[in-house]
């Protein structure tokens, strides 16, 4: 309690002093953490005094970092002293950080000011402290070379490590000496043919009770010591790559092969021409081939674009969805408009309403409206049961339709001003009644597009 009024106090003056005169070099540290050991960096600092008087000193951190030792030490005029201090981050660190954490410290003087200078830390788990490869595989080979390797300078104790794959399962509890590296030769247990590529490698690890995972890569190569890597990426455009390289140490020949049924291979195309296509009934087989150094390697890119036929399934979709509904809806509005010619000149379009039933419906209302700069000619083939000029709404009731049973409705509409351009009408609508409910349907949408029209 005392010491964190001490802090409050050194913090609230840190502003009215100046810098200290100090020189620090740090000489000597340990500052990796492994998280399952829960260890301390520690850190050793050569601490020069250059003020004209000697002082008390004390070394504290800001950030989520705890450093001791927190007691008073005293540094002579001109002198130099070696100070061991450890660096305890806090749990939210710990949990969340991982790799290089770097923070800044302070050492403030009593009487001469305070010096600010940073430090870092690494903070890991075993997983990434420890490294896990696996030599490429040989066709054919009985073995496989592991290589486990400390990257960090800790020791590592009684790591528990295991290492699965197609090829062999490997299990064993070893330390490791800061930096160290060991080998081991797995034997390898297949129960089938197996096709040359990469293989993922799982690695478990289990230190002090706490485990972690990782995976990495292999390859099994091919005769002639050939590695084979392919990636496919993208959904309506499908790019695969597909490479081989000669990892052995005399020229060997590489062949990449492809295949594709009669209906993608029109939309592939390859980066490289095909050196030989043979129909194998549905399909198609493509190969290339090509003579490898040592170390060289060749890669052909295969690209299939789906948005065509992507597009004309959501068409066929669409259609049917359409077709669906116009079958299973009960009551169907359709509405048509045509440009009709008068004596006078003026604007005019007739517009046409069908209205079919696909089940047997009653109290029927089909209901229009119209535009705004149009005027309703007077004669109809079929009058409208009401006419409201303040909505412009036009109405016809029919008491009862039969299901497949259909009805046609004319009227024209004409303006005096001429319209040029394209414009929408509003949609029909009709409310009727099925099985004792009220229901509402709209028709399609229709439009029109008009040239300049002569007065």
């Amino acid at each position: 309690m005392n010491y964190n009024v001490h802090l409050i106090a050194l913090l609230l003056i840190l502003p009215l002093v100046s810098a200290a005169n100090l020189q620090v070099e740090q000489v000597e540290k340990n500052g990796i953490i492994l998280t399952e050991y829960n260890n301390n960096a520690t850190f050793k600092l050569q601490i020069t005094n250059n003020e004209e008087r000697s002082d008390e000193f004390q070394i504290y951190s800001l950030v989520s970092v705890t450093i001791y030792p927190k007691e008073l030490f005293i540094i002579e005029e001109g002198s130099t002293i070696t100070l061991d201090i450890t660096a305890i981050p806090s749990r939210e660190i710990l949990k969340d950080r991982r790799g290089i954490y770097a923070f800044e410290y302070q050492i403030k003087g009593k009487n001469t000011g305070y010096f600010k200078d940073n430090l870092a830390i690494k903070i890991l788990e075993a997983k990434d402290a420890v490294d896990v490869a696996v030599d490429n595989i040989e066709l054919n080979a009985n073995s496989a070379n592991l290589r486990i390797k400390n990257k960090e300078k800790i020791k590592i104790n009684d790591l528990k490590l295991v290492i699965k794959s197609r090829f062999f399962e490997f299990a064993q509890t070893l330390s490791l000496d800061s930096e160290e590296e060991k080998n081991f030769s797995v034997p390898i247990l297949l129960d089938s043919q197996v096709e040359a590529g990469e293989y993922v490698v799982e690695s478990l690890y289990e230190l002090n009770g706490k485990k972690s995972s990782e995976t990495a890569t292999l390859s099994y190569l091919e005769e002639g010591s050939i590695s084979v890597t392919e990636d496919t990426v993208g959904f309506i455009i499908k790019k695969t790559t597909i490479t081989k390289k000669n990892e052995g140490n005399i020229p060997t020949a590489a062949r990449i092969t492809a295949r594709k049924n009669i209906l993608t291979r029109l939309f592939t195309v390859y980066s490289d021409r095909p050196a030989t296509s043979e129909r194998i009934g549905i399909f198609v087989d493509y190969s290339w081939e090509k003579e490898l150094g040592v170390g060289e390697s060749y890669t052909v890119t295969v690209t299939t674009n789906y948005t065509l036929p992507f597009v004309m399934i959501l068409l066929v979709i669409a259609v049917a969805l359409l077709t669906r509904f116009l079958v299973t809806s009960k009551v169907v509005v359709k509405k048509r408009v045509v440009f009709v010619r008068t004596k006078g000149g003026e604007f005019a379009l007739k517009v046409t309403l069908r209205i079919k039933s696909n089940k047997n419906v009653s109290h029927i209302t089909l209901t229009d409206r119209i535009p705004g700069h149009a005027k309703l000619y007077n004669k109809f083939g079929i009058p409208p049961h009401r006419i409201e000029e303040s909505t412009r709404k036009i109405e016809w009731d029919i008491t009862h339709l039969n299901a497949g049973e259909e009805r046609v409705f004319t009227y024209v509409i004409y303006s005096k001003i001429n319209i040029v351009g394209s414009f929408e009408l509003p949609s029909a609508s009709a409310s009727f009644e099925h099985d004792g409910k009220k229901e509402h349907v709209f028709s399609n949408k229709t439009y029109f597009a008009s040239e300049t029209t002569e007065n």
